[in-house]
C-alpha cells in the first residue's frame, strides 16, 4: 500500500511540474518584454523542476530506505537531483541578471507641446 500511495504522490507531483513548465513556455511565449518574460520563465521555471526534484528525490530515498541493502545508488539519484536542481536556479538566475540588464528599456515618446497643437 506505501508504494501506490507513494506513485501517486509522483505523479501529482510530476503533473503539477509539467503545468508549471507549460504556464513557463506560455508566458515566454505571451509577454510582450525581456523583463516579464524572464520574470515568468525564472518563477514558474524553478517552480517545475523543483517540483519534478522533489519527485526524483522522494524515489530515491523511498528505494534506499526500502532496499535494505547497502546500496547508494537510489541515495546518490536524490543527491544527484537535488544539486541539479541547485544548479540550474544558480545559472538561470545568472542568466536572468545578464539578460536584463543588458536590456535597452523601451520608452514611449512624449509629444511636443507644438504636436498637440
Amino acid at each position: 500500500m506505501n508504494a501506490l500511495i507513494l506513485d501517486i504522490i509522483l505523479y501529482l507531483l510530476l503533473l503539477a511540474g509539467l503545468g508549471f513548465g507549460a504556464i513557463s513556455v506560455i508566458g515566454l511565449l505571451l509577454f510582450p518584454d525581456i523583463r516579464s518574460r524572464s520574470f515568468t520563465g525564472l518563477r514558474a521555471g524553478v517552480l517545475a523542476i523543483t517540483l519534478v526534484t522533489i519527485a526524483g528525490a522522494s524515489y530515491g530515498i523511498y528505494e534506499w530506505i526500502m532496499s535494505g541493502d547497502i546500496q547508494y545508488q537510489y541515495l546518490f539519484y536524490a543527491i544527484g537531483s537535488i544539486l541539479m536542481l541547485v544548479l540550474i536556479v544558480v545559472l538561470n538566475r545568472i542568466a536572468v541578471d545578464i539578460v536584463c540588464r543588458s536590456s535597452i528599456p523601451v520608452f514611449l515618446p512624449i509629444p511636443d507641446e507644438e504636436e498637440k497643437k
